[in-house]
């Protein structure tokens, strides 16, 4: 394996380095510089994102999103975003290396690859056009280019290129030769560090929600492991007052009964909350599979959200008052109920009849859909984790 190919495949998914082990490759093959390095599902979809990747030229814009809808990707380019945009509006149906490219493509069987190289210098004369009008100018001399038929992936194949900015007889055969046998393991480590930085960007979108969250988060598999806690939960845990906290952190749920019938109700499907000593609120919501939220964990498991019953129930409340529209006088007795006032507490501070708070508890459940007290404070807990941006600004 060439060291230039080796030094590629390590590059994956290190952001710093691939785009200089790229163009170490493109020397290699004795090129000047890179063209275009870009998955796609096909020739067409290609065709069609030039103008989209001259307005986004930089490659980490179409590495973000994840490739199973089928979004194309720009994992490498050499060229300015003026001569990409050039290409894609005037000159690619004049390009008689893109001709030669579809019909390699339209040949090329299940899996294989094909790569084309321009005419020599001297065999230019009738795309004199092209070559003066647009190549030259944009500092381009001879191009190599090389593309997949049905690669196993969601967006489908690599289309690459590599430019000399030279102009003379091109690239030798060998050099054809040798990328043609390389692109299976350069297509691969373009998948990967796709896929990679993908994955990590929507990890890191994840930790940063869960990181921005006011309140405290905790994750806990089916067995009552720890899988995650925000910073908030570690900050609430570190208190002297909230030890049943620091049993959950530390996996120890059996230990607390109140926290472990909540766990196993949660298991069970059913949301829960109780109030644990030092005034903290623990509320447990269900999970289904957890790698839906990002952690890669085969089994269910609980959420537990820990409001502190004399800071988060203001914040809590007032979100819960633009989702469900409620009254002022609704949004303060909700807001009572999470400090862990009774309805008759309310009542009587606020000097009105218990039949008046009744009837704004009525209007309260009907409004959100909740069925007893505790099914409201989890519901509003459930409205934290959906609205954190809503939140920070209460």
């Amino acid at each position: 394996m060439h060291p230039a190919l080796i030094d590629l495949l390590g590059a994956v998914a290190d952001a710093a380095r691939w785009d200089a082990s790229l163009h170490g490759y493109a020397a290699s093959l004795g090129a000047d510089q890179v063209g275009w390095f870009v998955l796609a599902s096909g020739p067409e979809q290609l065709a069609q994102r030039g103008a989209d990747f001259a307005a986004h030229p930089d490659p980490r814009y179409w590495l973000q999103s994840p490739s199973a809808d089928g979004t194309p990707a720009l994992v490498g380019r050499g060229v300015t975003p003026e001569a990409t945009q050039c290409y894609a509006q005037h000159y690619r149906e004049l390009d008689p290396l893109w001709e030669a490219a579809m019909q390699g493509y339209a040949q090329a069987g299940p899996g294989d690859t094909w790569v084309v190289t321009d005419l020599p210098a001297r065999r230019r004369t009738c795309h004199a056009g092209f070559y003066n009008d647009f190549l030259r100018p944009h500092g381009i001399g001879a191009r190599m280019f090389g593309g997949s038929r049905g690669g196993r992936h969601p967006v489908g194949n690599l289309f690459a290129s590599v430019y000399r900015q030279r102009d003379d007889e091109g690239f030798t055969p060998e050099q054809a030769q040798r990328f043609q046998a390389e692109f299976g393991a350069v297509q691969q480590a373009a998948f990967l560090h796709r896929e990679m930085l993908a994955l990590r960007a929507r990890t890191q979108g994840l930790e940063t929600l869960l990181e921005r969250l006011p309140v405290g988060l905790l994750f806990l598999d089916a067995g009552g492991r720890l899988l995650h806690a925000n910073p908030r939960a570690r900050a609430l845990a570190a208190r002297r007052e909230h030890a049943a906290l620091r049993l959950l952190l530390g996996g120890r749920v059996q230990a607390d009964a109140t926290a472990h019938a909540l766990f196993a109700q949660a298991l069970r499907g059913d949301s829960g909350c109780a109030e644990l000593p030092g005034g903290l609120l623990l509320v447990t919501l269900a999970l289904g599979e957890l790698g839906a939220l990002g952690l890669h964990h085969p089994a269910p498991g609980v959420a537990c959200v820990l409001l502190e019953r004399a800071h988060d129930g203001a914040a809590a409340a007032a979100l819960a008052r633009q989702a469900w529209r409620l009254s002022p006088a609704e949004t303060a007795l909700l807001r009572a109920l999470l400090r862990g006032q009774t309805p008759q507490d309310f009542a009587d501070a606020r000097r009105v009849r218990m039949r008046t708070v009744r009837t704004q508890l009525s209007a309260l459940l009907l409004k959100t859909g909740a069925a007893r007290q505790q099914d409201l404070v989890a519901l509003v807990a459930r409205l934290l984790l959906l609205a954190p941006d809503k939140l920070q600004n209460q």
